[in-house]
């Protein structure tokens, strides 16, 4: 039975938009009608009353037995709860009062249901995504706070000022005192040391056995992966933190200088010092003037399949695009070393490596973002992108590189992106790969190309000779 109750609870997102947006437009329709341009609406309003009715109990009927998890908060349920089953009442009146064409009442009816369709709304709203989801960013949302300042990493309290604020914006949108998927609370310290309904999630001194972790660390496909697809992850350097918490004690109050610190940590703990200030603004187009590319050059590119534009209408500096080519060949090479200097972005997806192609592109100074996922470029001709002092966003998606070769580039002081899922490279090298390159986000997994507007364009085949 049990089992059955449940399988009807998950109708409820489903069904629960359908009276909400039959209703609203059987007011619209009734109150259109008054008008005599549109009388004849008067004709449709019981109808759409009673689908809407239908549609209200079904989703009080669903709803009624997805509340019987416990997952939510008490209070915040229990006004949902009634003011829903209020919203199936008044509809069915409505229903009523067009039958007995009694305008009057149906006119009261139509401006309660308004109200109490706005009510439920919030609180199923707050219910799914949390207080204060209607004035997220506002001083009166509760739920989220302000990032405490660090100015010294070593006299932070772990838990206080590094962990719980990724707690609070990863996990407390299901695991707070207004959602308690699993059974499980993370705002308090009594709430994670209790556990949810598979037992306790922190076994102190043992992250991979702490099933806190574990879900952390299980692939982003996995059903059971936290937080799940489509809400913010966790970040590797994130990552690294909430496993050190737990592998020396996951203790609530301790500062970082009582615990041991391995030698990888030192840049991770140390980039999280004035978190506060203004960020360092990383150029993603260089603001010194360029003199124009040669127009000769980027028209045989084009012609020859790879798209070019401008970053600006008043920019000299360019994207190169070779979605339609995966190939190059000596004459593609030299026209891009041509232009290489107004080159900022370079987008190879499926490109096939060559040595030559490799070295072109080193001479491309500019250049901040350089996408070749799943590229056949090896370790040797990654040595050549040591040149690109402006190099800031790498994407590695399914590749062949290695560790070693990742780290050929240690020389680059700007690199702030690496996507290097699907590669032979995985989490347990994040901490050696955050020591080369104490300023990256590393990202393994969830990986999704970069859109711009610019990216929406027409593809020309190249012309015939």
């Amino acid at each position: 039975m049990d089992s059955l109750i449940n399988f009807i609870g998950h109708f409820h997102p489903l069904l629960v938009h359908l009276p909400i947006g039959i209703l609203l437009f059987a007011i619209l329709l009734h109150w259109l009608s008054k008008k005599e341009k549109y009388v004849s609406f008067e004709n449709i309003v019981p109808f759409t009353y009673l689908i809407g009715a239908l549609s209200a109990i079904l989703t009080c009927i669903s709803g009624l037995a997805l509340s019987t998890s416990g997952e939510y908060d008490e209070t915040t349920l229990f006004y949902h709860q009634w003011l829903g089953i209020l919203v199936a009442v008044l509809s069915i009146a409505g229903v009523y009062f067009t039958k007995k064409k009694k305008e009057r009442f149906l006119q009261w009816v139509s401006i309660a249901l308004l109200i109490v369709i706005t009510l439920t709304g919030h609180f199923g709203g707050t219910l799914t995504h949390g207080e204060g989801y209607l004035t997220k960013g506002n001083l009166t949302n509760k739920l989220v706070k302000t990032k405490p300042t660090i100015t010294n990493a070593q006299e932070a309290v772990l838990y206080t000022d590094i962990i719980q604020p990724i707690v609070e914006e990863k996990c407390y949108g299901c695991h707070s005192q207004i959602k308690q998927k699993g059974k499980l609370r993370l705002d308090g310290k009594e709430w994670i040391l209790k556990g949810g309904e598979d037992g306790i999630i922190i076994h102190n001194g043992n992250a991979l056995k702490s099933e806190l972790y574990k879900r952390i660390i299980l692939d982003p496909l996995d059903e059971k992966h936290m937080p799940p697809k489509g809400k913010p992850q966790i970040s590797e350097k994130e990552r690294v933190l909430i496993e050190w918490w737990i592998n020396t004690g996951g203790y609530f109050d301790k500062k970082v200088k009582e615990l041991a610190q391995p030698t990888t940590l030192i840049p991770i703990l140390a980039s999280l010092q004035n978190n506060s200030s203004k960020p360092t603004i990383i150029e993603e187009v260089p603001t010194n003037d360029i003199k124009a590319a040669n127009q000769n050059s980027l028209n045989e590119l084009t012609k020859l399949g790879v798209t070019i534009l401008k970053v600006a209408n008043t920019s000299n500096y360019l994207t190169a695009k070779f979605f339609t080519v995966v190939k190059t060949n000596d004459t593609i090479n030299n026209l891009l070393k041509t232009v290489s200097e107004n080159i900022v972005w370079l987008k190879m997806p499926g490109m096939n490596f060559t040595s030559s192609l490799a070295n072109s592109i080193s001479f491309c100074d500019s250049l901040t973002k350089l996408s070749i996922e799943y590229s056949t470029i090896t370790d040797n001709q990654l040595n050549e992108f040591k040149k690109l002092i402006r190099l800031r966003y790498l994407n590695l998606v399914g590749t062949k590189i290695t560790l070693n070769g990742l780290l050929q580039l240690k020389g680059l002081p700007t690199i702030n992106e690496l996507y290097l899922g699907q590669t032979s490279i995985t989490n347990k090298d994040s901490l050696m790969i955050q020591k080369t390159f104490p300023k990256a986000k590393i990202i393994f997994g969830n990986y999704r190309t970069e859109f711009l507007p610019s990216d929406t364009v027409i593809l020309k085949a190249p012309l015939k000779k």
